[in-house]
């Protein structure tokens, strides 16, 4: 059964790569699982941690010997990431000995975020938006289709188009 989900997860991230506008009609767990199969797909050892129960971070990445850690909040507008929900982020990196974080969000940040960000940069932790996401999801087609030229490392694909 679980294959079939996976299946369907891959499907999902094609179609957001050529039509990024349906992101917002993705439910939250699948986007996270969509997430697993595009990182699973481009090299990334993947853990989908359980919903609900999953310790502050949605997705738990090795790359190359590290692990990174992904936080995923799929809110619809206005709603967006404030800074607490981001100081919690960092101290569940930091607790599990991760390298580094990444907290993508759909809705954007708020304006308090986007002026603390240096202080997020110094703790490894990076922001990204819904174009991170809609270039997840065309990376990962081109990488299926053969198309994509392996010129950076996964870190560097991890942490590119962030702030």
């Amino acid at each position: 059964m679980n294959f079939i989900i996976r299946d369907a997860m891959r499907e999902v991230a094609k179609r957001i790569a050529f039509h990024p506008e349906e992101m917002g009609a993705v439910e939250w767990r699948d986007l996270e699982r969509v997430l697993r199969e595009i990182f699973e797909g481009l090299g990334y050892g993947t853990k989908l941690t359980r919903s609900g129960k999953d310790g502050g971070f949605d997705l738990e990445l090795e790359v190359e010997g590290f692990l990174y850690f992904v936080e995923v909040k799929q809110w619809s507008e206005p709603k967006k990431v404030g800074q607490d929900i981001i100081e919690r982020f960092i101290d569940v990196v930091v607790a599990n000995a991760g390298k580094g974080g990444l907290l993508l969000s759909t809705s954007g940040f708020t304006s308090e975020v986007m002026r603390a960000r240096v202080e997020v940069s110094t703790k490894l932790v990076v922001l990204a938006g819904r174009q991170k996401l809609e270039s997840l999801c065309k990376l990962y087609v081109q990488n299926e289709r053969g198309m994509m030229v392996p010129d950076k490392g996964l870190e560097e694909i991890l942490l590119d188009e962030t702030f």
